[in-house]
């Protein structure tokens, strides 16, 4: 008996040492979370939502997430917040006045200070980072995550921002205040269609500027966001430190503000389809966090009479959903709802970090 002992003893002992030297039988030496996929559906309701599953029939990746809870959306000086100061809260866990992009309702002009963005921290903390949007790149909410300035509107400025950050990737619609030269001057390729998109290689800045309607599922030569978010990971996912993804599926909110609802539920299982893309990342890889929510809700989507109608063509203050994968004590047990502002800042607790929200001190 004794002799059997040792050769199964000894034959244990080799099918462990083949099974951790292919890695097969080896576990991640933690389940720290060292890098963020934060995806934001512009203007994306819980009504937005359940219209478009109840009548596409689609299983949304959404429905997956095992935490779920709502964000209150109000700005510093409304109930019912725009996507520049809902940017700001989810960037920068500030809330600041409607209209402005990363700075302080109080100090508008960021005359003495400004409020440090999650891509920013993530940076200082030698991420990588990056931005990626169905919008203009000079939009509202990729403004929030990159500039500070006092209005949206001040679109050279949000893209000068962009230009001289320290981001790895900025992606989205061709804008006017953005060049080839002024982009390469920066640092940064610059890409224009699917094929220049797939063809950067790892350790690559770049600067997306694509023409046409890239919120589509099919884009014909030009990138969908599913296939956006996929290259944004593969570019992003081989620093030491992790990455920091910031995804903006915008056209939920453009087509509702014309309560064009089938254009809607369009975006919203494009933007959906990228989640799905971050989720099949964030399962196999074991330390990646998606945050999944929206900057506010538009269209004041609501049942009628068994069917779901618009009943207006802006903004609400109805709070939005939360869904998260990857840290299963983000939302603790009993909240029903959370802060827009609370976002940033749970982020930053997943990762282990400390510093965040931290205002920058302007230089006289």
């Amino acid at each position: 008996m004794e002799f059997f002992k040792k050769v199964f003893g000894f034959f244990m002992a080799v099918f462990m040492f083949f099974l951790n030297l292919f890695g097969l039988g080896s576990k991640p030496e933690d389940d720290k979370i060292k890098n963020v996929i934060y995806m934001i559906g512009d203007g994306m309701g819980v009504m937005s939502v359940e219209k478009t599953r109840a009548e596409t029939g689609a299983a949304l990746a959404l429905d997956s997430f095992p935490v779920k809870s709502l964000s209150q959306t109000a700005s510093a000086n409304s109930t019912v917040t725009d996507s520049a100061a809902g940017a700001t809260a989810l960037a920068c866990a500030v809330r600041t006045n409607n209209g402005c992009v990363g700075v302080y309702p109080d100090d508008m002009n960021a005359e003495q200070s400004y409020p440090m963005n999650i891509c920013e921290f993530a940076k200082s903390k030698g991420m990588m980072a990056g931005v990626v949007t169905t919008d203009s790149t000079r939009g509202a909410t990729p403004g929030g995550f990159t500039a500070h300035t006092s209005s949206r509107n001040n679109t050279s400025e949000i893209t000068d921002y962009q230009l001289n950050s320290g981001l790895d990737l900025v992606w989205g619609v061709k804008t006017s205040t953005c060049s080839q030269s002024k982009a390469e001057s920066a640092g940064f390729e610059y890409v224009t269609d699917y094929e220049s998109m797939a063809a950067l290689s790892e350790g690559t800045r770049s600067f997306g500027q694509f023409n046409g309607e890239i919120w589509k599922t099919d884009c014909g030569s030009l990138p969908n966001l599913t296939q956006m978010t996929t290259k944004a990971i593969d570019l992003l996912d081989d620093g030491e430190n992790g990455f920091f993804l910031v995804v903006e599926g915008a056209h939920i909110d453009k087509n509702s503000h014309s309560n064009d609802g089938e254009g809607m539920k369009e975006a919203l299982l494009s933007f959906d389809s990228a989640v799905s893309a971050a989720l099949d990342y964030a399962k196999k890889d074991g330390h990646t966090l998606v945050v999944v929510t929206a900057d506010h809700e538009t269209g004041g989507i609501t049942l009628k009479d068994g069917a779901y109608v618009y009943t207006t063509g802006g903004h609400t203050g109805a709070d939005v959903p939360v869904y998260v994968y990857g840290c299963d004590t983000f939302i603790q047990e009993g909240e029903e709802s959370i802060l827009n502002t609370d976002i940033p800042k749970r982020i930053v607790a997943a990762l282990e970090q400390e510093g965040f929200p931290c205002s920058v001190a302007v230089a006289e």
